[in-house]
C-alpha cells in the first residue's frame, strides 16, 4: 500500500471552493508524478485493476488530488454539487469566473493543462546514442584495432586508411539515422498540435479567449459540438440535446446524454456520472456551461497517459534489433575465434611478432560485414520514405520490419476498417430489400428502381428530410493533415463535409437525402438552369427549393474577404437542399425524439407543393416501435390497410437487417383526411393547424400518461388532448381509446398511419479494406476485429470485409439456418427462439461453426493470465474462418493481445501482434503489442505517444502496405548478408592454405579490405533498393526460427557459394603463378613461412626476389579480381530468395550501378598509376581476368537450378518441416498415417492420433506402408538434403 504523501501546505479557501465548500483544513498535495497519483487514486479501490482506470468511481478518481485521503469523499461530493462563489449555478453564463490572481494561484498548484511528456533526451544525447548500437560498436572496435595495427607497423598506411573508413561509415550512418528519427519526431509534434488550441473562458466577469494550456480548475466556459472538452469538467447547465460520445475512453460508440444532475449512485464509475464531461471525448449535439475540475495529468486522459508511459518503458527491443544483435554476436564470435586461432598458429610457426598481431587484426576485420550497417540504415530510411507516401508515419524505423513479421493484426473497427461515419446502406420499401450504398451501383441509387411504384420512395425521402436536425457546418476547406493535401470545401463529397448538429445516424440520413435531392432537374432548384440563375426555370424535384433559398443557406467560406460570394453554379450544387427545404416547408410542430419512446414526429406545412396534403405529420423512430402503430401502407400508389403478409415481410426484413448489425429506422406519415371524424376541406385545415400548435399542452403536476406513469410536469404531451392537436393522433390505439372513453368525436379521431419503409444505417467498410484483408489471408496473417460495438454489427462488418469468410458460420448463422428449416418458423422468431435452438444443436451442427464472434462479457470469465480451453478455442478461429471480439473493454483488449503473445512453451500461440487504436482506452493494448499503430486523424495524444507508427489517413489498408515493406526489409537484409558473407570464404581460405600448405600468401589483408570496404560496399547497399518478389505476400510470416542468419543461410553463403568463389580465387591465383613460371606443385612449402617471397628472403624458382614478389602480387591481384567477378553472379542470385532472376528482372537501377561500380573500382585500383602501388597490386593482362568467369557462370546456373527445385518440390520440403516441427519419428506402420495427417491438417482438421485408428485400420495402413517404406526413406533423405540447400 502506498505511503501517505508528505503534506506541503494547507488548502486555501480558493482551492476548497474549486472542489466545494466542505473542505475544512487538511493538507494540500501539490502536483505530483503521475505514477504516485495513480497509487493515490487506487488507495481506496482494494483489489481494483489499475490498468482499467475507467472502472474507478468518481470519488476514486479525485482522491488524493488536493485533499488527504481521509477527507476526499466529502470533497468529491462537493465537487459535483458545490456552489463556488464565482459561479452562478442557475445562470452560469452570468458567472463572474475566477479572478486573475485566483487563476495564478491555481496555476501554481496544478500546472498547465497539458500532459507531461516523457523525459526528453537532448539532441546531443540522441545523436550519441546512434553510436552505441551493438553493430556500430563492433565497427568502432574494428577501427580501433586498425589504428593499433597501424601503430604497431607504421610503414604501411593501409591499416590507417581502413580505420578511418570504418569510423566514417559509422558516423555517416549515425547522422542518417538521427535525421530520419528527428523528421519523424517533428511530424509527431505537428500531429499533437491538431485540434483546438484556444478556449473562451469567463474571467472577472468577461469572456476571454485563452490558450487551452492556461485553463485551471474552477474556470467556467461553454462547450458545443465544435470543440472537444479541453479538460475534465462539471456540467453546470446544458441544453436538452447535449450529448457526448466517450468512445475514445470507453470504446462505446453511442452518444450519451449529459446534464447538470448528478448520478443517483454516488459510487458509480466516473464516466457514468451525468454531470461530468471528460477531456478527449466528442460532443455530438447541444451546448453546455461547465466548470473545470481536473486539468493536465490529473484528468482521466492524463492518468491513461501515465500508465502507458510506465508500460512502454518495459517494452522489449524490436525483432529486427534482436536479429541484428544476434547476427553481430555470431559474426563477432566467428571473427574472434578465427583471429585467435590464426594468432596461435602464427606464434607457433614464426613466434611472437608485430606482423602476427597485424595479421590477426586483418582476419578479424575481414570477417566483419562493414557494409551491413549502411544497408540496414538505407533500408529503413527508404522504407520510411515509401511509408510516408502511403500516409504512414514511422516513429521508430525498426518497427516497420516488426510489422513485416506480424502474424496477427488486432484492429479496431470504427474509422480503421470502416469509414468512421454512419451511412444509409439498405432500405426496405414495398416489402423489397434494396441497397442504397454506394449510390452508383445501388439498387436504389440516384432514383428509385425502374418499374417500381415511386410514391413510397419519394414519401420516405420527404419524411427523412423533415424528421431530422443534422446540419452542415459552414464552408471550410479540409486542412492538410500529416502531409495529405488540403481539399477545397466545394470539392468535398457530401459525406466528407463537417456537420454541427446531429448524431451519426442523423448525419447519415442527411447525406442520403442531399445526394438524392440533387439528382433532379436543375439540381432540384427552381430559378436555376445550367450554370446561371433563371427565374423561369423549374425543377421536377419532389421537394423543389428556390434559388434564393439555396443562396441564403450557403455562407461565405471562412477566410474570404468581405463581399466575396459564391457563383450561381456553386450555390445550386453545394448549398444544402435539405436546409432550404426545411425553411421553405416549415415545421409547425415537433415532438422531439425521446430515448424511452424511441420515436419522433414533425408536422410540416406543404401548401407550397400544391399536392393532396397541405399539412402532413411525419414519423421516424425505432423500427419495432413505429411499425406497431402503423395501420396502412402503399400499394400501387394507393393507401391500403396493412395485411398479415405485410407484417410478416416487415418482421423478416427487420430481423435480417438487425442480424447484419445495421441500425434500422422506420418512417411513416399520418394522413389527415378524417379530421374530426369527417372529410375536411383544405380551407378548414389552417384553422385546425393554427397557432395553438405552437403552444402545446404540457403535463400538469401529478398527471399520468396512458400507462399510468406520472409524467414530468411542464413537458409536452405526445398526442392530442383537450382539443389542441400537437403531433396529431399518431397513436391510433390511444386515440381510439380516448374517443371511446370520452365520447368526444369533436377532438379525437383515429388516423391512418401509413408505413413508408425502413432505412438501415451502417458504418461501411473502407473500399480498400476487403482487398487488404484478402492479402493478409494469403500471407497467413490473422486479422482479428476488436471493437466495442455489438456482436451482430461487428460480425456483419467482419463478413463484408472478409475477416469472416464467405464460408464462415457463426453461432447465429447456424441458428438462423435451423430456424428456417423448422416448420412454421422464420427469421422473425430469431430473438425469441435463439437460446432454444442453440441449446438443441447436434454435435455435427456445432462442428459446422467455423467462425466466432466473442462478446467481452465472456472473456471476463476466462483465465486472465494463462491459456485455458476457452482462449485456445477462440484464438484458433483466427486461422479458420474468422474471429471477432465485440463489446470489449480496454482491459479485455489488453488480455487478447497478451494471450496471442503467450509462449508456445506455456501453451500459447506465441505470435507477433500488431494492434491498432485511437482512443485513450487503446493505449495499454497498443503499448503491450509488438507493434502499436495509432490513427493519425482520430487518435488522441496518449495513443499517438504509445504507438510505433501512425496511420495519417486512418486506413487499415496502409497497414498491409507496411507489412509488405517490413517483409521487404527483412528479405533485403538477408540478401545483403548472404551476398556479404559469401566473400568471407575466399577472403579467409587463403590464410588457411597459407598456414597449412605454406604456399605464398594468395590474398593480403589490404586486398580483403578493398573488397569489403570498396567493391562490395555499393552492391551490398544496392540490395536495400531491391523491389519485392512477386510471392512476398503469399508467404507465411517468418517464425521465431527464421532469423536473419540461419543454418541454411550459412550453408548457402559459406559452404555453397563461398566455396565456389574460393575455388575461383585459387584457380586464378595458381593459373597466374603458372603463367608467370611457377608450377602449382612447386608452391606448397615455398611461401613466406618458408622464408621465400619476402623482401629479405632467398629467390625462388630461378627468379630473383623482386620477380618473385612481382609475380606473387600479380597473382594476388588476380585473386582479388576473381572475387569481383564471382560477386557479379553472387549479387544477381541474391536479388531473389526463391524466384528466378528471369521473373524478378533487372529493374533495380542502384544494383545495376553497383555492378558497374565494383568493376570500375577494381579497374581503378589496378590500372591507375600510383594507386596500384599503394594497395600492392599489379596491372593485369586481360587474359588474367578470364579464369574466374566459368565459376561465375557456375554460381548463377547452380543457384537457378536450386531455386527451381525449391519452387517445384514445396510439398516434399513442407512435409519434412512439418514432420520435424511435430517431433515425429517415422516407423514402419505409420508413415502413411503421417502423410494423411499432414493432408488433414492442411485442410484445417485436427491431426489424427493413434487412438483414432482401430487395429484393423492400423494393419491395413501397415500393409500400405511396407510397400512404400523404401520410397518413403528415400523421400525423407532427399527432403533432409534439400532442406539444407533450400530457401534461406
Amino acid at each position: 500500500m502506498p505511503t501517505e504523501p508528505k503534506p506541503e501546505k494547507r488548502p486555501s479557501e480558493l482551492e476548497k471552493n474549486v472542489l466545494g465548500k466542505a473542505a475544512k483544513g487538511g493538507e494540500l498535495v501539490k502536483k505530483t508524478k503521475t505514477t504516485d497519483l495513480v497509487e493515490d487514486i487506487c488507495y481506496k479501490a482494494a483489489g481494483q485493476d489499475v490498468s482499467d482506470l475507467h472502472n474507478m468511481t468518481i470519488e476514486d478518481e479525485f482522491a488524493g488530488k488536493v485533499f488527504p485521503r481521509a477527507e476526499y469523499r466529502g470533497q468529491v461530493r462537493n465537487l459535483r454539487n458545490g456552489n463556488p462563489n464565482w459561479v452562478n449555478i442557475e445562470h452560469p453564463e452570468q458567472s463572474n469566473g475566477l479572478t486573475n490572481a485566483q487563476r495564478a494561484e491555481l496555476m501554481d498548484v496544478y500546472g498547465e493543462n497539458a500532459l507531461t511528456p516523457p523525459d526528453e533526451k537532448s539532441e546531443l544525447q540522441k545523436f550519441v546514442e546512434q553510436f552505441t548500437g551493438f553493430f556500430s560498436l563492433l565497427l568502432i572496435v574494428g577501427g580501433l584495432l586498425c589504428m593499433i595495427a597501424y601503430g604497431a607497423d607504421t610503414e604501411g598506411t593501409e591499416n590507417l586508411f581502413l580505420g578511418l573508413v570504418l569510423f566514417i561509415v559509422v558516423t555517416i550512418t549515425a547522422i542518417f539515422t538521427y535525421q530520419q528519427e528527428s523528421a519523424s519526431a517533428d511530424m509527431m509534434k505537428k500531429f499533437q498540435k491538431i485540434g483546438a488550441t484556444k478556449q473562451a473562458v469567463t474571467i472577472e466577469g468577461q469572456t476571454k479567449t485563452i490558450e487551452v494550456t492556461e485553463i485551471v480548475p474552477g474556470d467556467v466556459f461553454r462547450l458545443n459540438n465544435e470543440v472537444r472538452p479541453p479538460c475534465d469538467a462539471r456540467i453546470l447547465k446544458a441544453s436538452n440535446d447535449f450529448a457526448v460520445i466517450e468512445a475514445s475512453l470507453t470504446g462505446e460508440p453511442d452518444a450519451i446524454k449529459k446534464g447538470p444532475k448528478t448520478s443517483e449512485k454516488p459510487d458509480e464509475r466516473a464516466l457514468n456520472q451525468k454531470n461530468i464531461v471528460v477531456a478527449g471525448t466528442e460532443i455530438t449535439a447541444g451546448e453546455a456551461w461547465c466548470m473545470a475540475i481536473a486539468t493536465g495529468d490529473q484528468t482521466v486522459m492524463g492518468r491513461n497517459f501515465a500508465l502507458m508511459l510506465d508500460t512502454k518503458a518495459l517494452k522489449d527491443d524490436t525483432p529486427i534489433r534482436k536479429e541484428i544483435d544476434r547476427f553481430v554476436e555470431i559474426i563477432s564470435a566467428i571473427a574472434i575465434a578465427l583471429g585467435v586461432v590464426f594468432l596461435i598458429v602464427n606464434i607457433m610457426v614464426v613466434g611472437v611478432s608485430v606482423e602476427a598481431i597485424v595479421f590477426t587484426i586483418g582476419i578479424i576485420v575481414a570477417n566483419v560485414p562493414e557494409g551491413l550497417l549502411a544497408t540496414v540504415t538505407v533500408s529503413l530510411a527508404l522504407t520510411a520514405a515509401r511509408m510516408k507516401d502511403v500516409m504512414v508515419l514511422v516513429k521508430n524505423l525498426e518497427a516497420v520490419e516488426t510489422l513485416g513479421s506480424t502474424s496477427v493484426i488486432c484492429s479496431d473497427k470504427t474509422g480503421t476498417l470502416t469509414q468512421g461515419r454512419m451511412t444509409a446502406v439498405r432500405a426496405v420499401v414495398n416489402g423489397e430489400l434494396l441497397s442504397t450504398y454506394p449510390m452508383a451501383t445501388a439498387s436504389w441509387g440516384a432514383k428509385p428502381p425502374s418499374g417500381a411504384d415511386k410514391t413510397p420512395f419519394y414519401e420516405l425521402q420527404k419524411c427523412a428530410t423533415f424528421c431530422g436536425s443534422a446540419e452542415f457546418k459552414g464552408p471550410e476547406d479540409r486542412p492538410s493533415i500529416g502531409g495529405a493535401p488540403s481539399v477545397p470545401w466545394e470539392r468535398l463529397e457530401w459525406d466528407d463535409r463537417a456537420m454541427i448538429k446531429g448524431d451519426p445516424s442523423e448525419k447519415a440520413i442527411l447525406v442520403f437525402n442531399e445526394q438524392r435531392l440533387a439528382q433532379f432537374e436543375n439540381f432540384g432548384v427552381n430559378g436555376f438552369s445550367k450554370d446561371s440563375e433563371d427565374a423561369s426555370a423549374k425543377t421536377n424535384s419532389i421537394l423543389p427549393v428556390s434559388f434564393e433559398g439555396m443562396k441564403n443557406c450557403l455562407l461565405a467560406k471562412e477566410g474570404w474577404e468581405e463581399g466575396r460570394q459564391w457563383d450561381a453554379k456553386n450555390i445550386a450544387m453545394n448549398s444544402s437542399r435539405v436546409a432550404a427545404a426545411r425553411r421553405e416547408y416549415p415545421c409547425i410542430d415537433r415532438l422531439p425524439f425521446d430515448s424511452k419512446n424511441k420515436w419522433m414526429a414533425v408536422t410540416t406545412d406543404l401548401r407550397k407543393l400544391n399536392g393532396e396534403d397541405d399539412y402532413v405529420t411525419w414519423i421516424k423512430g425505432g423500427s419495432d416501435v413505429v411499425y406497431d402503430f402503423c395501420t396502412h401502407t402503399y400499394a400501387d400508389g394507393k393507401v391500403v390497410e396493412l395485411s398479415a403478409k405485410n407484417r410478416r415481410d416487415f418482421a423478416e426484413n427487420n430481423v435480417l437487417l438487425a442480424s447484419q448489425g445495421l441500425r434500422v429506422f422506420a418512417f411513416a406519415k399520418v394522413v389527415v383526411d378524417t379530421l374530426k371524424g369527417k372529410s375536411v376541406a383544405k380551407a378548414d385545415a389552417p384553422a385546425y393547424f393554427g397557432e395553438s400548435m405552437l403552444k402545446p399542452d404540457n403535463w400538469a403536476p401529478g398527471e399520468m400518461n396512458e400507462e399510468g406513469k406520472v409524467m414530468e410536469a411542464g413537458t409536452p404531451k405526445p398526442i392530442t388532448v383537450a382539443g389542441k392537436p400537437q403531433i396529431p393522433l399518431v397513436r391510433p390505439d390511444i386515440a381510439a381509446r380516448r374517443m371511446k372513453e370520452t365520447g368526444d368525436s369533436e377532438h379525437y379521431f383515429v388516423p391512418k398511419v401509413v408505413f413508408l419503409g425502413l432505412l438501415a444505417m451502417q458504418d461501411p467498410p473502407r473500399p480498400a479494406v476487403p482487398r487488404a484483408v484478402q492479402i493478409c489471408r494469403q500471407a497467413s496473417i490473422g486479422v482479428v476485429m476488436v471493437t466495442g460495438d455489438q456482436p451482430t454489427t461487428a460480425a456483419a462488418i467482419a463478413r463484408d470485409i472478409g475477416i469472416i469468410t464467405a464460408a464462415g458460420k457463426t453461432e447465429d448463422d447456424v441458428v438462423m439456418e435451423k430456424l428456417k428449416s423448422e416448420p412454421g418458423k422464420s427469421l422473425a422468431d430469431f430473438k425469441t427462439d435463439r437460446e432454444r435452438v442453440l441449446n438443441s444443436l447436434k454435435t455435427e451442427e456445432k462442428d459446422s461453426i467455423s467462425a466466432m464472434a466473442v462478446e467481452g462479457s465472456r472473456i471476463s470469465k476466462w483465465n486472465p493470465k494463462a491459456m485455458d480451453s476457452n482462449w485456445t478455442k477462440a484464438l484458433g478461429y483466427c486461422w479458420k474462418e474468422g474471429l471477432v471480439f465485440a463489446r470489449t473493454s480496454p482491459t479485455q483488449k489488453l488480455l487478447i493481445v497478451q494471450h496471442f503473445r503467450i509462449k508456445e512453451s506455456e501453451g500459447g500461440p506465441e505470435k507477433i501482434v500488431a494492434v491498432t487504436g485511437d482512443g485513450a482506452n487503446d493505449a495499454q493494448a497498443v503499448t503491450a503489442a509488438d507493434i502499436g499503430i495509432c490513427m493519425g486523424i482520430a487518435g488522441v495524444e496518449v495513443t499517438r505517444e504509445a504507438a510505433d507508427m501512425v496511420l495519417m489517413n486512418d486506413n487499415f489498408a496502409s497497414i498491409v502496405d507496411g507489412v509488405l515493406e517490413g517483409r521487404l526489409i527483412f528479405d533485403n537484409l538477408k540478401k545483403s548478408i548472404a551476398y556479404t558473407l559469401s566473400s568471407n570464404i575466399p577472403e579467409i581460405s587463403p590464410f588457411i592454405v597459407f598456414i597449412l600448405l605454406r604456399v605464398p600468401l594468395p590474398l593480403t589483408t589490404v586486398l580483403i579490405l578493398c573488397v569489403d570496404l570498396g567493391t562490395d560496399m555499393v552492391p551490398a547497399i544496392s540490395l536495400a533498393y531491391e523491389t519485392k518478389e512477386k510471392d512476398i505476400m503469399k508467404r507465411a510470416p517468418r517464425t521465431k526460427t527464421d532469423n536473419l542468419v540461419t543454418e541454411r543461410l550459412i550453408s548457402f553463403s559459406y559452404f555453397q557459394i563461398g566455396v565456389i568463389q574460393a575455388l575461383a580465387g585459387f584457380f586464378s591465383f595458381f593459373s597466374v603463378m603458372y603463367s608467370e613460371g611457377y608450377a602449382p606443385e612447386d608452391l606448397p612449402g615455398s611461401g613466406e613461412l618458408a622464408g621465400y617471397f619476402t623482401p629479405g628472403g632467398p629467390p625462388f624458382g630461378g627468379f630473383s626476389v623482386q620477380e618473385n614478389l612481382k609475380s606473387q602480387s600479380m597473382a594476388q591481384t588476380a585473386f582479388f579480381c576473381s572475387i569481383v567477378i564471382v560477386q557479379w553472379a553472387d549479387i544477381l542470385i541474391c536479388k531473389t530468395r526463391r524466384l528466378s532472376l528471369f521473373d524478378q528482372g533487372m529493374k533495380n537501377d542502384q544494383l545495376n550501378f553497383g555492378l558497374f561500380f565494383e568493376t570500375a573500382l577494381a579497374c581503378f585500383l589496378i590500372y591507375v598509376p600510383g594507386v596500384s602501388v599503394i594497395f600492392g597490386m599489379q596491372k593485369l593482362r586481360f587474359v588474367y581476368w578470364l579464369p574466374a568467369i566459368p565459376f561465375s557462370i557456375l554460381i548463377f546456373t547452380y543457384d537457378e537450378t536450386r531455386k527451381w527445385i525449391i519452387r517445384h518440390h514445396d510439398d516434399v520440403l513442407d512435409f519434412f518441416r512439418w514432420q520435424k516441427e511435430k517431433g515425429l519419428m517415422r516407423n514402419e506402420y505409420n508413415e502413411q498415417l503421417y502423410w494423411e495427417g499432414y493432408a488433414q491438417e492442411g485442410a484445417g482438421k485436427d491431426w489424427p492420433t493413434d487412438e483414432d485408428w482401430t487395429e484393423e485400420e492400423k494393419k491395413a495402413h501397415q500393409q500400405k506402408t511396407e510397400s512404400l517404406s523404401k520410397a518413403a526413406k528415400r523421400i525423407e533423405k532427399a527432403a533432409r538434403w534439400l532442406d539444407r540447400f533450400s530457401y534461406w
